[in-house]
């Protein structure tokens, strides 16, 4: 098998470790955040690596305190807490009073280990995590964006422009594409060789995101809900999520309702994309919008794998692409939607840049009504507009704002623009 070194991970991993002692690998399960601690581990030769993981049932422990965590493992593994090293902890989430236990561990100044610890979202579900702000650096390990994807099929983008793109490009681009939009970009569904191995490691992502995190998260009987309430939500995926209605439809409370939406966006299975809004009156303001952090999967529960709605599928891979590429952890994807139902798929709020998005399929280089009304109210905080297209380039302005045409596979791209 192939090993691809997922450079946009490690380089940063190895940059913070110059300066940082606690550092956070945060993603869902399967995307490969073991694998990384793995390759961390070959690529710093030169220290003293210990390694623990907490995934198997023999394997999860619970400690008193910090001394108990340090003396077990003195005695187990050898670790030196007072010499110089690394100390590579998967799947931290299982432990509890992780956080506690983490502060204690970075606040003590005698300890000369570095730590890189890795945990799906909910390990913090469980406690108040604001005590470790300011003690460590948040790293999001996703599934294969889009290039990652090309660069594993062995095309050479690592260093790709917009400006190297041509028609010839556009073909190569568009097979892929097509094959990333069906099964998507779970390390393992990637590097499967057919199709019906793909479909299988889809399954296996599934059942086990149902038995471990699902199942750690829920009682017995919230599951019984939750699986109607999933059959439900995925067949409803491309609408704004009205909490009041869902609840209606299934006869399941409210609360309940708005705690399985919150279990699918902590364990990062979902992504909410709030409205943007300033007037209440014309524009929405409450009403998520609900994307599918993998169509893989989605088309998985749908059993779809041989017809790709690129109007859903598009809008899915955008708001993920968006996600993967953020220029900050705390840059948000939004909506835009007025009462009188115009609407802009997307909005880019970030802290250097704000970008309104609209995602179309075919090649059509019109500038968006809405661009010029939501240029009128908002020109000072807009950067510049992109309308995504099927495969060509273009550019034109909105009251001297630049209006970018963009290839929806190319839409990672624009935030270095």
């Amino acid at each position: 098998m192939k090993i691809f070194r997922r450079s946009k991970y490690l380089d940063k991993i190895l940059s913070f470790l110059e300066k940082e002692k606690l550092i956070l690998l945060l993603g869902p399960r399967q995307v490969g955040k073991t694998t990384l601690l793995y390759m961390l581990k070959n690529e710093v030769k030169d220290r003293l690596v210990y390694y623990y993981s907490f995934e198997d049932e023999f394997s999860k422990l619970d400690f008193l305190n910090k001394q108990d965590f340090i003396n077990y493992f003195t005695r187990v593994l050898k670790v030196d807490f007072f010499k110089p090293g690394l100390f590579l902890l998967d799947e931290i989430q299982y432990v509890k009073n992780n956080i506690r236990l983490l502060k204690a561990l970075y606040d003590d100044q005698e300890i000369k280990l570095q730590f890189v610890v890795t945990g799906s979202w909910i390990w913090n579900l469980k406690e108040d995590s604001s005590s470790l702000v300011g003690r460590w650096v948040e790293i999001f390990i996703w599934w294969f964006d889009f290039f990652e994807f090309l660069e594993y099929k062995w095309l050479n983008v690592s260093s790709f422009s917009l400006k190297d793109y041509s028609s010839s490009l556009a073909k190569v681009f568009w097979s892929y594409y097509e094959e990333y939009l069906t099964f998507w970009g779970y390390p393992a569904v990637v590097v499967s060789s057919s199709k019906e191995e793909k479909i299988l490691n889809l399954e296996k992502i599934v059942k086990k995101y149902i038995d471990k995190d699902i199942s750690f998260m829920l009682s017995w009987e919230e599951i019984i809900d939750f699986k109607k309430f999933f059959s439900y939500f995925v067949s409803q995926i491309w609408n704004l999520v009205k909490v009041e209605s869902v609840a209606n439809f299934l006869w399941i409370k409210t609360k309940k309702v708005k705690k399985f939406l919150e279990v699918l966006k902590k364990t990062l299975f979902i992504q909410l994309c709030y409205p943007f809004y300033v007037d209440k009156q014309k524009e929405y303001s409450s009403h998520p919008k609900v994307y599918f952090h993998d169509i893989g999967i989605l088309n998985f529960l749908k059993k779809n794998f041989d017809y790709i709605d690129f109007w859903i599928a598009n809008e899915h891979f955008v708001a993920n692409e968006l996600l993967k590429n953020k220029i900050f952890n705390s840059d948000e994807i939004k909506i835009y939607k007025k009462i009188s139902k115009s609407e802009i798929d997307f909005i880019y709020d970030g802290l250097t840049k704000f970008i309104p998005i609209e995602t179309k399929s075919n090649n059509s280089l019109a500038v968006p009504k809405i661009f010029y009304s939501f240029d009128k109210m908002y020109w000072n905080r807009v950067s510049f507009y992109v309308k995504t297209t099927k495969d060509i380039l273009g550019e034109k302005e909105v009251n001297w704002k630049k209006v970018y045409f963009v290839p929806n596979f190319l839409i990672g791209k624009i935030l270095n623009f």
